[in-house]
């Protein structure tokens, strides 16, 4: 009976703990040092759990995993116990988690408070996850990241722990994910933005890109052309809403769009958090540029959804692209897509029409002598709500504003933007409006 209760309980939590976009994600649940991963084109949210906004110490009784497959609607898909793990029964030191996959199995590695790192394994990315080691994978340290690199192996590298133990440390996993092939060695990182952070620093994170490397911690990042280091400091990876040194964040692609999704306190002198997602980019340089422009004007709508009555939408914001469609730009100068050939689209999903919009308009610039750009709704195939030809302008001339007539649509729709040219014609697009 008190099983059944438990179960009862449990499923209650997990029917009532649906999030709909906005900024914080997932509002008043607590969720901390967020790790974002792609399973299958769903996206996986592995997350610490702060029990109450009232806590002035972190207490962390439970990790949590979520789920999304429209950066809308987030469901609590597992609660992870120290339970379930060598940790002890009472524990509220649940720290930091990640998650891989490899060989079809789901790996699940958690901290404990700074004591080791664990890892667990599930056939299915929300579990259940069984602790098979029954002891730390290593220790002591904490902060795990699993990163699977893009060699021909794909191997798999573990990077955990602080400043002050030394650094962050990393060390090549065998392919069964739950043991080490190395001995772990330290990471090098140079420049000021290491050298002033905290002793405490830990909050890691690596990525790779175009051959490079990424190793961000807070709310700055180094480079790297090889994964051990030595890795350069760069700086901050964006500005404002608390991205600094106790912004544990990470990053991920889906559907050809960067995400940045990092936590911050809620209030000073309180271990309570909740997490945040913007727009993300690598501009001309190589350089992380998190989208504070879209934050300032649009915090609370979160990502994956627009409004018609917006000033402009910025197609770097777009929620999905078709392939071979590349971002361009610079912090300083701005972003535009780029690279859009005949037969390509732009998704912009769940676009709420508001009132009546009679007009379309796009700044963009054709590289070629033919080219069109028609508004559907749905799919790429979709009703055509309005078309355009793109004029042929003086080549002294790049962007331009064009316009067309739109037919009446109401409620909330996806809008995808659709090229048509010829073979030789490539087209830019800055932004779009809807007037």
């Amino acid at each position: 009976m008190q099983h059944l209760k438990i179960s009862l309980a449990f499923i209650s939590v997990l029917v009532s703990s649906i999030g709909f976009s906005q900024n914080p994600i997932l509002k008043d649940m607590g969720v901390s040092d967020p790790h974002v991963r792609v399973f299958k084109d769903t996206i996986y949210l592995y997350s610490g759990h702060d029990s109450s906004p009232d806590d002035k110490t972190w207490v962390m009784k439970d990790w949590r995993i979520f789920s999304s497959i429209d950066l809308l609607n987030w469901k609590l898909r597992d609660v992870i116990s120290p339970k379930q793990n060598y940790m002890k029964d009472n524990s509220t030191d649940c720290w930091a988690s990640d998650a891989a996959t490899r060989n079809g199995k789901y790996y699940f590695y958690f901290s404990d408070q700074k004591h080791g790192v664990g890892v667990m394994t599930s056939k299915t990315p929300t579990g259940p996850f069984i602790d098979s080691l029954g002891k730390p994978l290593v220790a002591p340290m904490h902060d795990p990241t699993a990163f699977i690199d893009d060699d021909a192996n794909k191997t798999p590298y573990l990077v955990y722990g602080d400043k002050a133990g030394g650094g962050f440390h990393i060390a090549k996993m065998n392919d069964n994910m739950m043991s080490l092939a190395e001995t772990p060695k330290p990471i090098q990182i140079k420049g000021e933005a290491w050298e002033n952070a905290p002793e405490w620093m830990d909050k890691n994170y690596i990525f790779k890109h175009n051959g490079i490397y990424y190793l961000s911690w807070g709310g700055d990042y180094s480079i790297s052309k090889n994964v051990y280091g030595p890795y350069e400091s760069v700086g901050s990876v964006g500005e404002g809403y608390e991205l600094g040194k106790y912004s544990h964040g990470s990053f991920f692609n889906w559907k050809g769009q960067f995400y940045h999704i990092w936590c911050r306190y809620i209030k000073n002198g309180y271990k309570y958090r909740e997490s945040i997602i913007s727009y993300c980019h690598i501009d001309d340089d190589g350089k992380i540029v998190t989208d504070v422009d879209f934050l300032d004007k649009h915090f609370n709508n979160g990502v994956g959804q627009y409004n018609a009555s917006w000033d402009k939408i910025e197609a770097e914001w777009f929620y999905e692209i078709s392939e071979g469609i590349s971002k361009q730009g610079t912090k300083t100068k701005g972003f535009v897509l780029s690279n859009i050939k005949d037969g390509d689209y732009i998704k912009f999903a769940n676009v709420t029409f508001d009132s009546i919009y009679a007009k379309f308009i796009a700044r963009l610039a054709l590289n070629g002598k033919k080219g069109s750009l028609e508004v559907r709704t749905d799919s790429p195939k979709g009703n055509c709500i309005g078309k355009v030809r793109i004029p042929t302008k003086d080549e002294s001339v790049n962007f331009q504003d064009i316009s067309c007539k739109i037919d009446n649509v109401t409620g909330k729709r996806d809008i995808y933007i659709v090229f048509k040219g010829n073979k030789e014609s490539a087209l830019q697009i800055d932004w779009l409006q809807f007037k």
